[in-house]
């Protein structure tokens, strides 16, 4: 489940007004994992329960995330890389802007809680 978003200390061309998260509801992770290439997704979990990543973001003008870059991972790089996967395909943001007008940026991190 998406937390928060807050500038990346190391960001650049930060817009006016930051990315906002349009929902902080859970993703379910199982329907999407044979899209993100994972076929037995139990044994992936398997000992998993909770996980906290931070995930460095780009946003398009549309809302939608094109790339994930981790920050901090869970210890699991398959974990981490289907999180990436799910947060790609379903998380949509409220753009980021400058004037109004909606702004490509990568400026900004994900913090989201994983719980399997």
């Amino acid at each position: 489940m998406p937390v928060g978003i807050r500038p990346d200390p190391n960001g650049r061309d930060i817009p006016e007004t930051a990315p906002q998260l349009l929902s902080t509801s859970a993703i379910a992770v199982r329907p999407l994992a044979s899209i993100c290439g994972f076929a037995n997704l139990d044994a992936l979990l398997a000992g998993s329960s909770t996980a906290s990543v931070q995930m460095q973001i780009r946003v398009e003008p549309s809302g939608e995330i094109s790339n994930v870059r981790l920050v901090q991972g869970t210890g699991n790089s398959a974990v981490d890389d289907l999180v990436g996967c799910v947060v790609r395909q379903r998380l949509r943001l409220q753009p980021a802007s400058s004037a109004g007008v909606p702004q490509l940026t990568d400026a900004f991190i994900l913090d989201a809680r994983i719980q399997f």
